[in-house]
């Protein structure tokens, strides 16, 4: 339903540029370029209008891998050792390869700077790429050895780092709304700012495991069952029952624009 609902705003949107660029003869008769930093990493951005109440933006973002610690409890693996990741280094990227973008903006007025926007991200459908560095949790005999908690199963390489992602679609609707045009309005203008904030929507999330000793990958729905022992108590500090709410992803993004012509 709102994978319907979004691809049907998209077609009214670029049918409305049709008409209105058959009309006005405004087709593209501005371009502006900038860059961009928001929740979806840092990019570049091009736009142009295709008419005075319409624009279109395309463009590219990435992550840089950050690093950060994990707290996942003990597992056994299946030679029946034990093995504490408590306290565990974890390199993160967030849609790893990046994103491209291509959104229409709505100007309700010809010299309005607020728009609607309807769009779309797509990547390679990795919300978030993880790798963890295990190998002071192990000795290098159980590299590479089958370990299980709960429905996750998974081993690190052959050189003690485990893998997984949290998988969405690999295109993301989206809709929002913003200031600011790629092209400036005043003549004797050449920079400008714009400003996004809206939803895109990921479809829900899947945690995808690595599995070394037989060289499979297996993908997880994400439930926050997955990770609570017999106890109740939470072998992750939560992290994997917040991602569960994440089938709407939230959107901000700045940009700094400079009017080519």
């Amino acid at each position: 339903m709102k994978r319907t609902f979004i691809i049907s705003v998209l077609l009214i949107a670029l049918g409305a540029a049709g008409a209105n660029a058959q009309e006005e003869k405004q087709l593209f008769n501005h371009l502006g370029a900038g860059v961009t930093l928001g929740v979806d990493g840092f990019g570049l951005q091009v736009g142009a209008p295709i008419t005075s109440f319409l624009q279109v933006r395309a463009g590219y973002a990435f992550h840089i891998t950050s690093k950060g610690e994990g707290s996942f409890g003990t597992h056994t693996m299946d030679n029946g050792h034990n093995v504490n990741l408590d306290e565990m280094p974890i390199y993160a990227t967030s849609y790893k390869g990046g994103l491209g973008q291509l959104f229409v903006d709505f100007f309700p007025g010809k010299a309005e700077v607020f728009h609607i926007t309807a769009g779309l991200f797509a990547g390679g459908g990795k919300f978030l790429s993880a790798k963890a560095d295990m190998r002071n949790s192990m000795a290098p005999e159980d590299y590479g050895v089958l370990m299980s908690k709960g429905e996750f199963k998974f081993s690190t390489d052959s050189e003690g780092y485990g893998y997984g992602d949290a998988l969405s679609w690999k295109v993301l609707p989206y809709v929002g709304i913003g200031t600011g045009r790629t092209a400036v309005l005043a003549p004797d203008r050449r920079f400008g700012f714009t400003f996004d904030a809206g939803v895109a929507f990921a479809g829900g999330l899947k945690i995808q495991t690595y599995d070394f000793s037989t060289g499979t990958k297996v993908a997880y729905p994400v439930t926050s069952a997955a990770t609570v022992d017999e106890s109740g108590e939470m072998q992750d500090g939560g992290f994997i029952d917040k991602l569960s709410g994440l089938a709407v992803l939230p959107v901000i993004k700045f940009g700094f624009f400079y009017k080519i012509f």
